[in-house]
């Protein structure tokens, strides 16, 4: 009896550590599992150098790793580091093209133009579909920070010019979907996605005391932190009935916000974790009553989507923040968290303000809605038949490649 062809697999090119690389990791293991769910085998190629080797090693169900070691100038003088990030990329293309049987598409997270110059012509050549996972735009906030940042260069190159001349784009937004179509791209929108279906929440009320328990856990200027803890130190300075447990951020980091100027000692609601595993936040975030956010409301946060509102979800916990991205698609305000007006600090103190009126039985239904917007919207299962969608239409129409 002969044996059955394996199926069909595709190459995930990322310029970072796998799995270990934040966000961006998370990403792409849940769009990899998407895929898998498909009917497709994954290999993820990772920038990364370990000792394993660029020999591709099983890492879960039908996701292969490979670590071809493109990052292998991070120890080199800035001048140095940013001539060799020039040609990035063209370890991963060799890797590609020594493969015996190519892949049926390669996408690429980030990378953006060093990446794209050498994979489109290795793709071109091999009628192989080069396809772009957009989930960001960065832009500096002045002309001059634009004008200096070489980086920011590289990336409105690719995508104003580059990525919309690819055979189709993985948006992360309804901003990054509206603007690719509207260039003539193939696309699909995906937001961030996770195995939410194997994620054990807590649909109880988490905080046995009468204290509403906050989290965040991130980065203290992404998040705006500052007006978080302005905003509770005006409602709550002694942490009587609410506190806020804080991951990510150092203790001088925290000590250094300017809400706090004037305090010589560390307020009592607030709790101080550092830095910490991503396994360590999630158990975190899930302990708490409400996860809370803020982010402004410009080009990036319009062009991303924050993977911290999905992990929440999945956990059963609440969100308190702004509406930015598709968020208005999936926050209902007091169902499965609470909008706050604005970023301002009066806009958080008038959520926090709603946060205190919430008896133990609201909180656990509100825990209960926030994990079934989870397994609705955000479980890699979920977008799997659309994926696929997607390739099927890249590979009838075609390779249509930067040179063509």
């Amino acid at each position: 009896m002969a044996s059955l062809a394996p199926p069909p697999w595709i190459a995930y090119v990322v310029p970072f550590a796998f799995p270990e690389g934040g966000a961006g990791a998370r990403r792409v293991l849940g769009n990899a599992q998407s895929l898998v769910a498909a009917g497709y085998d994954v290999t993820v190629i990772s920038a990364q150098i370990d000792r394993s080797g660029s020999d591709a090693r099983s890492f879960a169900p039908g996701i292969r790793l490979a670590s071809i070691g493109e990052r292998d100038a991070e120890h080199l003088p800035r001048a140095l580091k940013r001539a060799r990030y020039v040609f990035m990329g063209s370890k991963t293309r060799d890797w590609i093209a020594a493969q015996l049987v190519p892949p049926a598409a390669v996408i690429l997270y980030s990378g953006y133009t060093p990446f794209l110059l050498q994979l489109s012509p290795l793709c071109r050549r091999r009628s192989i579909p080069l396809l772009f996972d957009a989930v960001e735009w960065y832009t500096a906030n002045t002309a001059l920070g634009f004008l200096t940042s070489p980086y920011l260069w590289n990336t409105e190159l690719a995508m104003r010019a580059l990525v919309p001349r690819l055979d189709g784009v993985i948006a992360i937004s309804s901003y990054l979907a509206t603007y690719y179509r509207g260039r003539g791209c193939p696309v699909v929108q995906v937001p961030p996605t996770l195995n939410v279906v194997g994620l054990v929440p807590r649909l109880d009320r988490a905080n046995p005391c009468r204290r509403v328990q906050l989290a965040y856990c991130g980065s203290a200027s992404n998040d705006m932190l500052d007006v978080v803890v302005g905003a509770l130190m005006r409602l709550d300075p002694e942490g009587r009935r609410i506190s806020l447990e804080i991951a990510g951020p150092t203790a001088q980091d925290v000590a250094a916000l300017a809400s706090l100027r004037g305090f010589k000692d560390m307020p009592a609601g607030l709790k101080l974790h550092g830095r910490v595993s991503h396994d360590a936040a999630i158990a975190i975030t899930r302990a708490a009553d409400f996860s809370i956010f803020l982010r402004q409301v410009n080009r990036v946060s319009k062009a991303g989507f924050p993977t911290k509102f999905v992990e929440s979800l999945s956990m059963g916990t609440p969100v308190i923040t702004n509406i930015t991205s598709d968020l208005a698609d999936h926050l209902r305000d007091g169902e499965n968290g609470l909008a706050c007006a604005g970023p301002g600090q009066r806009d958080v103190e008038a959520a926090l303000t709603r946060a205190l009126d919430l008896d133990t039985n609201r909180l656990t239904a509100m825990r209960h809605a926030a994990r079934a917007t989870a397994e609705v919207h955000f479980d890699y299962r979920t977008h799997g038949a659309a994926l696929a969608g997607l390739l099927a239409r890249c590979n009838a129409l075609g390779p249509n490649l930067i040179g063509d």
